[in-house]
């Protein structure tokens, strides 16, 4: 008794130690990864061509690696972690806590011990969203590389690009399958469709070019729908996760948009353009449909706004089918809004501002200028 007695007491000095040493590394890596993190952030910015060069090497290696993994799993990998991290967080913060009124030293030391862990997942997380994604935020834009930019566009040239999206519209609805309602629905095996899409809209921007992996639904779709929002790019995952209970013709064109942040481009306004620029490109009639049906709300939208006559002359001219779908998807949005939705456009408008883009959640909306200005190249 008295050898196994000491051997028990032996063990716990151990294990105490170990403890003891195992808080100044969580805290030493902690601090490390966080100044890694915010270099990265203040190089990005005062160092001209630093994104650029940072992006051409680093991106590739991300998916390449980390997206790789992810791809392995069939769910989204970004959504599991996140509710694990979540509990984890509540467990920390809001369980123990509770618990130190009974156990208050053996509790504070559980306590202590789990908020180092805290604050290492915290820092990692915040060295892999600066590798990720911040830095690409101070990229050259894909709008000057390929030489979209314009500040601004008349009249005539927006009716010109709509009238363009209106006649691959109704061009294209005779395809599509469609519910006992008659509304759009896409062919199978979509996701890979849109990978093939996107690689081969790298053949021409070498700035997209490279392994795309397969985009995932989100299981929390609703809550999403609540939130306003049709897809999102986990950069901590290297993941492009859609929301599958939106509007079937909205589909194709979120799938290109989370793709597009995967290549680095963060800009909304970008990923918007490329997400419409890799479905009007593709072979694929649904996916197709879908970019000029995106194209039309966005460019109509400005239209309606500058001139609603001639928005309303044009809007006469769409087949009633495609009418249906653009009506199915107003019913849709509508019946989600609410605080959720607007709470969740003040984040994204803060974030973006944060992150430069002074446009703010509007940038969505700019791409109008770049849709404008690649349908009307060959008219001016």
């Amino acid at each position: 008794m008295d050898n196994a007695s000491k051997t028990g007491q032996t063990g716990y000095a151990a294990r105490g130690n170990k403890k003891k040493k195992g808080l100044p590394a969580r805290a030493v890596f902690s601090l490390c990864a966080a100044a890694g993190g915010a270099s990265l952030r203040i190089i990005s910015r005062t160092v001209p061509g630093f994104a650029n060069r940072f992006s051409a090497v680093i991106n590739p290696i991300a998916v390449g690696t980390l997206g790789r993994f992810s791809g392995i799993f069939p769910f989204s990998l970004a959504e599991i972690l996140l509710c694990v991290l979540v509990f984890y967080v509540i467990y920390v913060l809001v369980i123990i806590p509770a618990s130190l009124f009974r156990h208050s030293q053996e509790m504070t030391r559980t306590f202590l011990r789990h908020l180092s862990r805290l604050a290492v997942i915290a820092s990692a997380l915040f060295l892999i969203f600066e590798v990720n994604e911040d830095v690409y935020f101070a990229r050259t834009r894909f709008a000057k590389i390929y030489g979209l930019e314009r500040d601004d566009y008349s009249d005539e040239e927006l009716a010109a690009a709509c009238s363009v999206l209106i006649d691959e519209i109704n061009r294209l609805a005779p395809y599509m399958e469609r519910d006992k309602n008659g509304i759009m629905q896409v062919s199978p095996g979509l996701p890979d469709r849109m990978r093939s899409a996107m690689s081969r809209l790298g053949q021409t921007y070498p700035e997209l070019a490279g392994r795309y992996p397969r985009p995932k639904p989100v299981l929390f779709s609703r809550l999403l729908s609540r939130c306003d929002i049709t897809g999102v790019y986990s950069m901590f995952t290297i993941e492009a996760n859609y929301n599958r209970d939106i509007p079937s013709y909205n589909l194709p064109f979120t799938m290109g948009h989370e793709l597009a942040h995967l290549k680095g481009f963060e800009s909304e306004k970008e990923a918007n353009f490329i997400g419409f620029l890799a479905a009007i490109s593709a072979d694929d009639p649904d996916i197709r449909y879908s970019g000029a049906m995106l194209g039309w709300v966005y460019c109509g939208n400005e239209l309606h706004r500058r001139d609603r006559a001639r928005w309303e002359a044009l809007h006469a001219k769409i087949n009633d089918a495609s009418v249906l779908d653009l009506e199915d998807n107003s019913r849709y949005w509508e019946h989600y809004k609410g605080k959720a939705s607007e709470t969740m456009h003040d984040i994204n408008d803060a974030y973006l501002k944060a992150e430069g883009l002074q446009e703010g959640y509007a940038s969505y909306d700019l791409v109008v200028d770049m849709i404008v200005t690649y349908l009307t190249a060959d008219r001016q």
